[in-house]
């Protein structure tokens, strides 16, 4: 039998693990008490802890026997704290712009630990990786592999690509975070290939070392990995025998979490198929890890500002909102939401909203809840990716701090 999640007692579900769990009457999130780093630092408050990283990345080292070259996926989370911390661990990472690619280079990373993925690469964007000489790119388009050619060429630098192929994989996830589909903007079918190959015999100074793609966000099965890699195999053996290096295989990221009981990917059994599939191209294998290494690492702390009782509704109005945390809004996405004081109040039905002048602006729709109080502090879970990265200003509130534990 499937093991059940704890509960409090109010019946709230609390990971039955050692990431969340109240310790007494206090929540603690990896052994540190959510409360006292409220009183410290106030609210909003993005918390991260660098111990529930370690242990994403060891799961996919060891999954591994440490035979794969991991990317981190900067857009999930870009605090330097973090970047420096997985940088410390081993890794390399992904960008998709010039800023990151600072940004990486300021935390500490090598050229030559820096693959630049994007479906949009600006000139001066790519000038940048040219003249620093960025491990590889992750090419898009055709346009963009000439306009690739051209900076090389003036530069007189040899450039490492990898071609993002469009397996043409239905990923079974949230429409604006499936990537690998036909109808998606990303990389390139089959179609392509002739014509990226007359550009590449143009440009001597571009190198093709493989084939990467990227099928989407927060997946849960395994099996569109599985597909995709067996429709990539053909392209990338036909690309090898024309004399090309092809010497990387990159499966990208997408691997999710769970954020309300949801199934997740076994990683070793991901390790394990990847492996088998990949083995008879004798190839690096390499991956792009966001979401899975951070997203539950981070909790958002915020306060309770009012509580609004309607004919129709139960209002938590909170300090924090949509202008903090997109995900609810954006993508009608789930994330717990829990007291970091253990309550034995009254359980309401509530939405959890904040203070933008906006009907999207809420962060939890009708869940169960202790009925709060002015000045409570509630712990928003699974915050760690696509949280911080993607706050902003609006209504000219100032975005959250966030400390590293």
């Amino acid at each position: 039998m499937p093991k059940q999640p704890a509960t409090d007692l109010c019946g709230l579900f609390v990971r039955p693990n050692e990431v969340l769990k109240y310790q007494g009457s206090n929540l603690s999130f990896m052994g540190q008490n959510l409360a006292s780093l409220a009183k410290t630092h106030g609210t909003p408050i993005y918390v991260y802890s660098k111990k529930r990283i370690s242990q994403k990345i060891e799961k996919i080292k060891n999954a591994f026997q440490n035979n794969i070259g991991i990317h981190f996926a900067m857009k999930s989370n870009h605090n330097p704290k973090i970047l420096q911390h997985i940088r410390s661990r081993g890794l390399g990472i992904d960008v998709v712009s010039g800023g990151e690619i600072n940004r990486a280079l300021e935390c500490g990373f090598k050229p030559d630990q820096i693959i630049f993925s994007g479906v949009g690469k600006s000139q001066d964007e790519i000038n940048l990786g040219v003249r620093k000489g960025i491990f590889l790119f992750n090419v898009e388009s055709p346009q963009e592999l000439e306009r690739i050619g051209q900076i090389a060429g003036r530069q007189n630098k040899n450039v490492s690509l990898s071609f993002r192929i469009n397996p043409d994989v239905n990923a079974q996830t949230h429409p604006y975070v499936t990537t690998g589909f036909r109808e998606n903007k990303f990389g390139m079918d089959k179609s392509f290939i002739p014509e990226l190959l007359r550009i590449l015999k143009r440009y001597r100074k571009l190198k093709l070392m493989g084939l990467d793609f990227h099928i989407g966000s927060q997946l849960t099965d395994l099996k569109p990995f599985e597909d995709a890699v067996k429709k990539s195999i053909p392209l990338f053996t036909s690309l090898k025998n024309l004399g090309h290096a092809m010497t990387y295989f990159n499966t990208g990221g997408g691997i999710g979490i769970s954020y309300k009981n949801e199934k997740t990917i076994d990683i070793d059994r991901y390790a394990t198929q990847i492996q088998k599939l990949l083995k008879p191209l004798n190839c690096k294998i390499l991956c792009e890890p966001g979401r899975f290494l951070v997203g539950d690492a981070g909790v958002l702390l915020t306060k309770v500002e009012y509580l609004k009782k309607t004919p129709h509704r139960n209002f938590i109005i909170a300090n924090t909102g949509m202008h903090h945390l997109l995900r609810p809004a954006l993508y009608d996405s789930y994330h717990h939401i829990l007291p970091i004081k253990k309550s034995t109040r009254t359980t309401i039905v509530a939405d959890v909203v904040g203070p933008i002048c906006e009907s999207s602006d809420w962060l939890a729709k009708k869940i169960k809840i202790p009925l709060p109080q002015m000045g409570d502090v509630l712990a928003i879970c699974d915050v760690g990716a696509y949280g911080f990265v993607m706050a902003n200003e609006y209504n000219l509130h100032p975005k959250p701090k966030e400390i590293v534990i």
